[in-house]
């Protein structure tokens, strides 16, 4: 079962969307009794942080900066601390709902497998996505530079690379 979730204006990661889905409706355990499912022998949630790092060349300057940069670095500061509040939250409770799930027969495998932008190693590779504005309309070029950025940081991710290594084992 896949689901997709983008958290928008809410919490930017979609992380929160199911945590609070999940724990309305009593925890792990209680959500699959509920939607009577099976549990699962890997559960795997990917959660993509496309946040980017705003222009600093505020602070290379000594001139005042204007209510709208001011607004922005608060606003980014804020978003930024709760994105990593929500990513460690999200990480510990993907291996509570695995340890609510699992049974000594069956036990079910947490993945928490997180790609973030600031993972490319190249600094104008970087640059250019940190420049691609939040819209509804993107370029295809920039559409397809970040489809093929978003597959190889999910290839070079090492929880990614646990979950394909323990997927060939149990083949």
């Amino acid at each position: 079962m896949i689901h997709f979730v983008d958290g928008g204006i809410t919490d930017n990661l979609g992380l929160r969307a199911i945590y609070d889905i999940t724990q309305v409706a009593g925890g792990g355990a209680t959500f699959m009794e509920k939607h009577q499912r099976q549990p699962p022998r890997h559960l795997v949630m990917i959660a993509v942080n496309a946040s980017t790092e705003g222009d600093t060349d505020m602070y290379l300057s000594n001139k005042t900066p204007s209510i709208k940069e001011t607004v922005g670095v608060m606003t980014d500061m804020q978003l930024h601390r709760y994105n990593a509040a929500t990513i460690e939250l999200m990480r510990l409770t993907i291996n509570r709902w695995a340890q609510a799930i699992s049974t000594p027969e069956a036990p079910v495998t947490p993945y928490f497998i997180l790609l973030n932008f600031e993972d490319i190693n190249d600094p104008e590779r970087l640059e250019y996505f940190n420049q691609i504005p939040t819209s509804f309309h993107l370029e295809d070029e920039q559409v397809d530079s970040l489809i093929e950025a978003g597959g190889e940081l999910l290839r070079n991710n090492p929880e990614f690379r646990r979950l394909l290594s323990d997927l060939d084992a149990n083949r």
